[in-house]
């Protein structure tokens, strides 16, 4: 019971050290569930979530530079 609690303490802390803009909306979620997951499922949580936003970025970058590519051959 004590090592549980030490580690959703852990949770917490890791959780409330992060930057709101970026991981606010990951980290109500899971804040939200109840019991709170383990650290380790946590941080799988948190890295599938940079993970995600990596990839919107590369798609994004991919999106610009094939429409500079249009608008530059059109012109």
């Amino acid at each position: 019971m004590m090592a549980k609690m030490m580690e959703d303490n852990k949770g917490y802390q890791f959780l409330m050290g992060l930057d709101d803009e970026a991981y606010s909306m990951v980290r109500s979620q899971i804040l939200a569930l109840d019991p709170l997951p383990s650290l380790d499922k946590i941080f799988n949580m948190i890295q599938q979530e940079e993970n995600h936003k990596k990839m919107m970025m590369n798609q994004d970058a991919k999106h610009d530079n094939f429409g500079t590519f249009v608008v530059s051959h059109l012109s």
